[in-house]
């Protein structure tokens, strides 16, 4: 019978109709409806029916059934219900009129189908799948878990769709906080375009944004369009309000367009552009400020990033950056985490990957926002750096070779300090032993080092080199055991760790530091070949260190429950190598350095370090951290930080869940010798079945003068279902909450 084929007309009817909602707007995941109510209490229910063997088979149910062949008229009433696959369609009387070829329900009618319910007063589908519903409710399911009313839905053919007088919300019934209204909805899905007339967004009933015109994409395709406005205050901007407009340029290459408006500074514009080519993409964005009525001149900043395959083994790597003055990202920064940069990075990478080797071309330079001139580092111009890349092998000799070409510059006049290139050749052999138990690696490197130099010291050598090399030898063991702690079984380890290292002295006063410093100490380092990062300085310790490292594993989880690591360095002469300015280092031991992880539970985490000098009988460094996290809902940062007598800082984090609706969250960083509050903030976010808001105000240590206060407030309010204002404060809120993630 013809009229079945109508059930698939209707189908398509309302998938036309409800992709608007899927699309325009967005997307929410289902916990984020969690608090409402279940849509069993609010959609029609689904008739229990079993779902047919095969897709494409059709059921009619009907109390009564009325054939007039004569006539073309077939009619079926009375609890009438049509299944195809998982939909089915319920109505009390359908009429098929064979002559007209119109499919009519004549009354109510409901569509359940796994994606969607609509249920209406009436349904009339004609020839060519055309046909119209009336004063027809709408409920999407998860994820989406949205509702709605539309007056009349016609279909026009296969790809037009009009509504008229629709609306579209996630609120509940009874408290329908927002609610988004249009006069017509006009879906094409030949061209994947719809159009909406005369828009507005109802907050409480009372109408709060319109737009005449709208347009959208009806699938995941991009679109140009405004997207989400950002709204927020501080001290430096006052109260700003900015919205993006997007521009889908073409398949492979778009825009962003942003007016901001600061009260405290004037109208900036921020232009962003993405492009993606076969092998490469990159971003350029350009900020630009007419006229700073607080700082008095115009402002700007560039940024440039590209990377990717150039062509077969040759790798592009860009990044340039720019900024109009020192001031600019701690006055305008456009999120709340930028405000402390101090130097912005100009690089430009050429890499070549061959078979077991590979080649980088670099030119390197930054912009120093710091007005210091010591602060202003080398510019690499240029830099070209060779290294092998054969993979290790237990057992066998290993060889590696690094090699570095490259020209340092900087303004002498600023800086009076040595300029030139520098020649660094490296070549390692290694002959590791592994077994599951024992691991013993000794390595021999020889390093040259050359220099070409200007404007160095009366006297001083314009071509100072060094030649030396390095023994060493790194080896340990792994122990375990069987043991019970508490009635649960865990396995023991013991894991001793002996390293040896040589390095024969070298007078290298007359070498110039283009980007060499000291590291820090800590437990790595203990087994370092070298205890000076870059390449000025090659240290000349002849040392052994011992170290120790014991865990506790559950033996069916695998879970760490304890890690204990100890370890020091006992040296068998002074070290008289040392960046200019330092004396040698006599000492016969390093610092003896503890560290320790624990999770005793899933919900606790703790951490520490201690870093104590037997020769001077001081604690050098000391850090506490521990981590209260029993759900993704609550969690509590509480650190403890000591470093010789110049840093002293506590550092409270938390966000706390205090109920299915309100949570906190915040942070205070102090300074204990000072008795000062570096950073504090504190906020709140409030969740409800449909709509959410969070609100952040901020105080801060100035970082030109480090005695005055900076104030900001933040403010987010979002629709769900439908999109958001506010400033972001996301990637700030993960930098200062460490385990924060993310759920607004």
């Amino acid at each position: 019978m013809q009229y079945f084929k109508y059930f698939k007309y209707f189908k398509t009817t309302v998938a036309c109709w409800l992709v608007i909602l899927y699309h325009s707007t967005a997307f929410c995941a289902t916990d984020d409806f969690a608090i409402c109510k279940p849509l069993t209490e609010v959609a029609p229910p689904r008739p229990q029916l079993p779902v047919p063997e095969h897709e494409e088979e059709i059921r009619l149910i009907s109390d009564e059934a009325l054939i007039q062949e004569k006539l073309g008229i077939s009619t079926f009433t009375g609890n009438v219900l049509m299944q195809r696959g998982p939909q089915i369609l319920q109505t009390q009387k359908m009429v098929y009129d064979r002559t007209q070829d119109i499919v009519d329900s004549g009354g109510q009618f409901t569509l359940w189908s796994p994606n969607f319910i609509v249920s209406g007063a009436k349904i009339k589908l004609h020839s060519l799948k055309q046909g119209e519903m009336n004063e027809a409710n709408y409920w999407l399911l998860a994820p989406r878990r949205a509702r709605g009313h539309s007056e009349k839905i016609i279909q026009q053919s296969k790809d037009v769709v009009i509504l008229e007088d629709t609306s579209y919300t996630t609120c509940d019934p009874q408290k329908e906080i927002w609610r988004l209204d249009a006069s017509e909805v006009t879906l094409d899905n030949a061209t994947d375009t719809g159009t909406a007339y005369h828009v507005t967004v109802n907050i409480l009933g009372l109408p709060v944004f319109y737009t005449p015109y709208l347009s959208f994409p009806l699938s995941q395709a991009r679109k140009s369009g405004f997207l989400a406005p950002n709204m927020g205050s501080s001290d430096e901007t006052g109260t700003e309000f900015s919205i993006p407009y997007y521009l889908n340029l073409a398949p492979n290459y778009d825009a962003t367009i942003t007016p901001r408006v600061m009260t405290r500074r004037g109208l900036l514009l921020n232009t962003e552009f993405r492009y993606l080519t076969a092998g490469t993409g990159g971003q350029v964005e350009l900020e630009y400020l007419p006229h700073d009525k607080a700082f008095g001149a115009d402002r700007t900043s560039l940024s440039w990033r590209h990377h990717g395959l150039w062509r077969e083994h040759w790798y592009t790597d860009l990044n340039l950056n720019y900024v109009s003055d020192e001031r600019y990202f701690e006055q305008l920064g456009n999120n709340i985490s930028v405000a402390s940069i101090t130097h912005l990075e100009r690089r430009g990478d050429l890499l070549y990957l061959g078979n077991g080797w590979d080649v980088l071309s670099r030119v390197h330079s930054f912009q120093t926002l710091d007005r210091n001139p010591s602060a202003r580092p080398y510019q690499r111009i240029p830099q070209v750096v060779f290294n092998t890349r054969w993979p290790p092998e237990n057992r066998r000799f290993n060889t590696q070779i690094q090699t570095e070409l490259v020209n340092f510059d900087r303004d002498t006049n600023l800086v009076n300090a040595p300029i030139g290139t520098r020649l660094d050749i490296k070549a390692m052999m290694s002959y590791p032993w592994r077994t599951p138990s024992t691991f013993v690696i000794p390595k021999l490197s020889v390093r040259y080092t050359l220099y070409n130099l200007d404007q160095v010291a009366e006297e001083a050598p314009t071509g100072p080199d060094r030649l030396l090399f390095t023994a060493s030898a790194d080896s340990g063991l792994l122990l375990e055991r069987d043991a019970t702690l508490w009635e649960q079984p865990l396995l023991h380890t013991l894991e001793p760790r002996l390293f040896y290292r040589y390095t024969p002295y070298r007078n290298q006063t007359d070498l110039p530091i283009f980007d060499t410093a000291q590291y820090d100490l800590s437990y790595g380092q203990l087994f370092r070949d070298n205890n000076f990062s870059g390449t000025d300085r090659v240290d000349d310790s002849h040392q052994l260190t011992l170290a120790l490292t014991t865990r506790l594993l559950n033996a069916t989880t695998g879970l760490e429950h304890l890690r204990t690591s100890v370890g020091q360095a006992y040296y068998f002469r002074d070290r008289r190598v040392t960046l200019p300015g330092e004396s040698a280092v006599t000492d016969p031991t390093s610092q003896m350095i503890f560290e320790m992880s624990t999770q005793p539970v899933s919900s606790w985490t703790g951490a520490a370090t201690l870093i104590w000098d037997p020769n001077t009988s001081n604690t050098q460094q000391t850090v506490l951290r521990t981590r209260y996290r029993p759900d993704p809902e609550h969690l509590l940062n509480l650190s403890y930080r000591l470093r010789d007598d110049a840093l002293e800082q506590s550092d409270i984090s938390w966000y706390w869940s205090l109920g299915n609706r309100w949570k906190m969250l915040g942070r205070w960083n102090y300074s204990l010798p000072n008795e000062t509050t570096l950073e504090t903030f504190g906020g709140l976010e409030y969740n409800s079945c449909c709509w959410a808001m969070r609100g952040i105000a901020r105080r801060y240590l100035n970082n030109v003068d480090g005695e005055s206060y900076l104030n900001g407030f933040f403010l987010q309010f979002e629709l769900k279902g439908l999109g958001g204002v506010g400033k972001k404060a996301d990637t700030f809120l993960e930098q200062s909450i460490a385990g924060y993630r993310n759920q607004f």
